[in-house]
């Protein structure tokens, strides 16, 4: 298995910018032009984040000071924190007051949805956890509570981005435009994904913590703040934290999975309705990617577990890992492979699908029931310079060229070229830095 000492160290003091038929383009840090070498992007948005966005604009306990506190009556507390809070900390508040009867009852009703969680939590540890830290561990973004951009999404189709902040916004840039429309509303906090609809210049779904918001954004409209009447909120109870969420390629559904919720769901988004992809075990899911055919739908949990199902009869095939959980996972632009890999080994794993039947193939002599070990991208120091370790997340290119890969621990960036047939191999092409770690 071939190793990432097949990398060359970049030059000290330069950065990779571009690929021009065939050819590698590098230039100093401190004067990177890539239109030097290609006027291909001269149309691409510019993206300019200022330092104010950077920040959280939560309403705290220390702005709850400037106000002065008023006499409100019991019942319209409840009510208010129930809203701002939820009900685990409405019956709290309950509990705590002077009132008998209230206080008592629901004494009961916190002990009897403890009860019921620590029950959950001995088949699914994720509700140990606070939901903040779930998304932390299982989301593609590195460090993803601190992370001032929290997701990406370039279209398929147009020259247009999507950037999610942490702030609770996202910011579209297209090209040839001065207007940056800016996507907020109440219900969106902690996004976690952003996905653009196949087959459409305008709608892009936003997945955060409790919901999902399928935003309808006019390209030719001057109005740079769409209001929530132009969105559609997705929302199921212990549906949540809603970690990823997959288009199928036509855009008529969209498959969304929760890291304390073990269903899959798949969403008829118009009408608002859904269908379940039931399965047996507690836990959570992780991640979904649809192939690019249509064909199939990988899922994985937050254990050992994953699955792939079969897009016409909904049947799966379930898989394990060795230890922890698959972590990031990308299909080739056919349909046919999908490349994994795992929070524990260093390795990039393949999986292979013959014609149209659901038979993987593997290994030229080994058994049915492994994937094939691709390519060992374990740490390893290139003049001095450190690259690789357990991978954050995978991009394979829609024309099937590139596998770009980035890690949890190195900030470089590890560009494969890809040959499918007539058998899969990796081949290092180039690294770039992705800024200090």
């Amino acid at each position: 298995m071939r190793t990432l000492y097949d990398f060359q160290a970049p030059t000290d003091g330069e950065v990779t910018l571009c690929e021009v038929d065939g050819r590698i383009h590098s230039a100093n840090f401190e004067f990177t032009n890539v239109n030097i070498f290609t006027n291909s992007l001269e149309n691409y948005p510019q993206i300019h984040i200022m330092k104010d966005s950077l920040y959280s604009n939560k309403l705290g306990d220390d702005a709850k000071e400037l106000f002065i506190s008023v006499e409100i009556p019991f019942l319209k507390q409840l009510v208010q924190i129930y809203y701002e809070q939820g009900y685990v900390e409405m019956l709290q508040a309950a509990a705590s007051h002077r009132k008998f009867l209230i206080s008592n009852l629901a004494s009961i009703l916190l002990k009897t949805i403890n009860g019921f969680d620590n029950i959950r939590t001995i088949f699914n540890p994720t509700f140990k956890q606070s939901r903040t830290k779930i998304i932390t561990k299982i989301s593609l973004t590195r460090n993803w509570v601190n992370s001032p951009i929290r997701c990406i999404a370039w279209h398929p189709d147009y020259v247009k981005i999507a950037v999610g902040i942490c702030d609770d916004t996202v910011k579209i840039y297209q090209k040839n435009s001065t207007l940056i429309p800016i996507l907020k509303c109440k219900q969106q906090k902690n996004i976690t994904c952003i996905k653009w609809r196949p087959m459409s210049d305008s709608e892009i779904a936003v997945a955060c913590e409790e919901c999902i918001i399928i935003w309808n954004v006019d390209p030719h409209s001057v109005v740079t703040r769409p209001s929530v009447s132009n969105a559609i909120i997705l929302q199921r109870n212990n549906h949540q934290p809603i970690v990823s969420i997959a288009w199928s390629p036509h855009g008529d559904m969209l498959a969304s999975v929760a890291a304390q919720d073990s269903v899959i769901l798949v969403w008829d988004v118009e009408f608002n309705r859904t269908s379940s992809l039931k399965r047996p075990g507690c836990s959570g899911n992780s991640l979904l990617q649809w192939a690019p055919n249509g064909k199939k739908l990988f899922s994985a949990t937050t254990t050992l577990v994953f699955r792939v199902w079969e897009c016409q009869t909904w049947k799966a095939e379930r898989w394990n890992v060795l230890t922890d959980r698959v972590q990031a996972a990308s299909w080739s632009p056919c349909g046919s492979t999908l490349l994994f890999s795992t929070t524990q080994e260093p390795i990039i794993y393949a999986l292979s699908f013959i014609k149209s039947d659901f038979i993987f193939a593997h290994d030229f002599s080994s058994s049915p029931n492994a994937a094939i070990p691709l390519y060992d991208v374990s740490k390893v120091d290139i003049e001095g310079i450190i690259i690789g370790g357990i991978i954050q997340n995978m991009d394979w290119d829609p024309a099937g060229n590139h596998l770009a890969v980035i890690f949890a621990d190195t900030s470089y960036v590890a560009v494969f070229s890809v040959i499918l047939d007539p058998v899969l191999q990796l081949n290092p092409r180039y690294s770039f830095t992705i800024g200090l770690k």
